[in-house]
């Protein structure tokens, strides 16, 4: 079955096609009868029947419109630039535009736009363009000003292909909490193997001693690693206990929308594309050793919002407050 993308492209094709032949007949006409009698005619102007009989070679693909877009610009890529950018996006491509704009920038001089870099690599060929998904409609939420004003919390579950040895043998499954401060897009993460709301606990003390400012709000989706909303109404969830005690507030968002929880779910897609997708666990303290080297790799990562600052040095310009 086919795409609308592609019903719609084979419809212009076919229009473009009528079009064609029908200039074919105006220029046939104007052979025969002259170009005053063809354009009166066919209601043409006479300089496009006359630049149709120029082009016309007796095949009507001749007389298909041909592409505008100029051979070349005077602030194009030179090769050098280009040169560099097959360098850099050969070593570190996979890590992403924004960390291969980075790169140039911070060790070749690159002077160009991120988006510059962006059409330079589709032109060669190293990057396709970006699927097109419709938006949602909802509220932007004020953006926090301070780190710890607000945390966003959330699990997710470690791929099956990434399970080796005894681990899997056994069937057992491996989970990663991770805790994201909205300010300064500095991450937390640590690996388990049960999905139980005591873990949770343990992960939040965790992150707590870990992070250097004091956390106002943890925002976190209604499983129940995290509340027990939704299936008790006397029994209160030992991570929300946990939270009462130190007096963080805990703001739970609503149900099936994970996009009001999204830095930490555009996190975990990045886990799952430049991390999960090239490495194996065989137990959890493996797992939580090369958690940890990826962590850092994540909080030193340049990010487009910062304008090529790194959550580390992000969290750094606010240490004052401390």
């Amino acid at each position: 079955m086919r795409s609308v993308s592609q019903k719609a492209a084979r419809k212009q094709a076919i229009e473009e096609k009528k079009r064609a032949k029908a200039k074919v007949k105006v220029v046939l006409y104007s052979r025969k009868h002259g170009l005053s009698a063809a354009s009166i005619k066919y209601k043409e102007h006479p300089s496009n029947i006359k630049r149709w009989n120029k082009r016309y070679t007796g095949d009507w693909r001749s007389l298909l419109n041909q592409s505008r877009r100029p051979h070349s610009h005077p602030k194009q890529h030179t090769p050098l630039e280009e040169s560099w950018i097959l360098e850099v996006w050969a070593a570190c491509g996979f890590k992403g535009i924004d960390y291969a704009y980075a790169e140039l920038v911070r060790n070749y001089g690159y002077t160009r736009t991120l988006w510059g870099l962006y059409h330079a690599l589709r032109r060669l060929g190293l990057a396709r363009p970006p699927k097109k998904k419709g938006r949602r409609n909802y509220r932007q939420s004020t953006p926090c000003e301070i780190p710890g004003e607000k945390v966003q919390i959330d699990v997710k579950q470690v791929p099956a292909v990434c399970i080796r040895g005894e681990h899997r043998r056994d069937e057992k499954k491996m989970y990663q909490w991770t805790a994201i401060d909205e300010c300064t897009r500095v991450r937390f993460t640590y690996g388990y193997d049960e999905h139980t709301p005591e873990n949770s606990v343990d992960f939040l003390e965790r992150f707590l001693e870990w992070f250097p400012f004091e956390v106002h709000c943890i925002q976190t989706d209604n499983g129940t690693e995290f509340t027990y909303t939704f299936i008790s109404d006397t029994v209160k969830c030992p991570f929300e206990s946990k939270l009462a005690e130190l007096g963080i507030l805990h703001n739970l968002i609503k149900p099936r929308t994970p996009w009001h929880n999204g830095k930490v779910e555009r996190s975990h897609r990045m886990d799952q594309r430049y991390f999960y997708d090239w490495e194996n666990f065989r137990n959890i303290p493996e797992f939580n050793e090369k958690l940890a080297t990826w962590l850092d790799w994540t909080n030193n990562k340049p990010m487009r919002i910062f304008y090529g600052k790194s959550p580390n040095q992000k969290l750094e310009d606010y240490m004052w407050l401390i």
